[in-house]
């Protein structure tokens, strides 16, 4: 398979495209769906163009997300709702088939991987853009990006410039550049306007990450503590500038009289009926739950979402499901942190992060970021066991 250092091949562009617009998620075209759907086509068949040159790796990644597939589609069969688990299955597959067709059927080179990984960082702004200027601000006041009559999700459309956060607290702690300071801090003040308390632990997290990484630098501990110290009083005062200054239907989300009297809205007592709905049932369901996709029919409390991955997954696939589930996450967090893509990698323990009060069973920004794990890895093995033979790259 021919791979040379600087090539640039068609399918990049193609995926940096999907990268991009990957905001236009929620928005959707008649019968049809999603936009990013269609967008999806783009690369896809750009890398089926080259059918011949594929080959798929086999990874552990590979082999968990099988078995979850599997788990998934065997549950059709003793579902409480099959038609809904059917509808959950296929979205599971057409995701998984993107993940596998874009990262793990070709070889890509550095020139390929910086110029998709600075595809999600203009996505992640284009999401910023889209969230202030085609705001709706009827639901007192909070930002959400709206075209038409469909809207994202304020919890939701903040995972879609997380990278981007994640990314100018990298560059800055590594390069010590204030732009991109400025930059996090600018990404920071729009998650407050959004009122996403589920979000803002996800920047929480991600941000004590490249924190984490700093204090393990020891060539000049003093320094780093300092501009760790000047950092944390910068957020501080950041946060607090901007909480006085949006409007008060906001900022009262962050108080701690508002989380006393709200709390999590109600998602602990969703979380208390499905586990107390776990622990009762037959020892099958326990291990490979009532089917996938299927936790509002098990949740007859209220019929919503368990708001909550982890959760989900137990109703749906049970201990075995969950399993499966968490493995891949730490595949992903394995090879992110091997080959120091830390920008990444804080990107994705933030979405992780989020997971605790979403239920982000089809969530394209943590699928953007398996697809370059894969991407990275794959590299990573490229340079240490291939070799090119004329214009044919050969595996050993």
């Amino acid at each position: 398979m021919y791979n040379t250092r600087w090539e640039m091949r068609p399918v990049v562009y193609g995926i940096a495209l999907y990268f991009f617009l990957a905001p236009l998620d929620c928005y959707a075209i008649g019968g049809i769906g999603s936009i990013l759907r269609l967008i999806a086509l783009v690369p896809l068949g750009l890398q089926l163009l080259e059918f011949r040159n594929l080959y798929l790796k086999v990874n552990g990644l590979l082999v968990c997300m099988a078995l979850f597939w599997y788990l998934a589609l065997v549950s059709i069969f003793f579902s409480v709702n099959p038609d809904r688990s059917v509808k959950s299955v296929t979205t599971l597959t057409m995701n998984y088939l993107l993940i596998v067709l874009l990262g793990m059927t070709r070889s890509y080179n550095s020139r390929e991987i910086s110029f998709l990984q600075k595809a999600m960082l203009y996505g992640s702004w284009l999401t910023v853009f889209f969230t202030v200027i085609f705001s709706d601000l009827s639901e007192g006041g909070r930002l959400s990006a709206r075209i038409g009559e469909m809207t994202q999700d304020q919890n939701y459309i903040n995972g879609y410039f997380l990278y981007a956060f994640s990314y100018h607290w990298d560059c800055f702690f590594r390069r010590r550049k204030w732009m991109h300071l400025v930059g996090a801090l600018v990404l920071l003040g729009v998650e407050l306007l959004t009122g996403s308390r589920g979000a803002l632990l996800a920047f929480g997290v991600c941000f004590l990450f490249h924190l984490f990484l700093l204090l393990q630098k020891s060539r000049n501990p003093v320094r780093n503590m300092l501009i760790m110290i000047a950092v944390i009083l910068a957020l501080a005062g950041s946060v607090a500038f901007a909480i006085q200054r949006m409007p008060q239907s906001v900022s009262m989300r962050f108080t701690l009289e508002y989380l006393l009297e709200k709390g999590t809205i109600g998602r602990v007592e969703i979380w208390g009926y499905l586990w107390s709905h776990f622990v009762d049932s037959s020892g099958l369901r326990m291990l490979f739950g009532n089917g996938y996709g299927t936790t509002m029919d098990v949740n007859q409390m209220n019929g919503m979402a368990a708001h909550n991955l982890y959760m989900d997954n137990l109703t749906t696939l049970g201990i075995a499901g969950v399993s499966v589930q968490v493995m891949m996450q730490l595949i992903v967090i394995y090879w992110l942190g091997k080959y120091k893509q830390w920008a990444l990698l804080g990107c994705y323990l933030g979405m992780l992060g989020m997971c605790m009060s979403l239920s982000l069973l089809a969530y394209k920004p943590i699928w953007n970021v398996m697809i370059m794990a894969l991407i990275v890895s794959g590299k990573a093995v490229q340079s240490k066991n291939a070799e090119v033979v004329g214009k044919r790259l050969v595996l050993s």
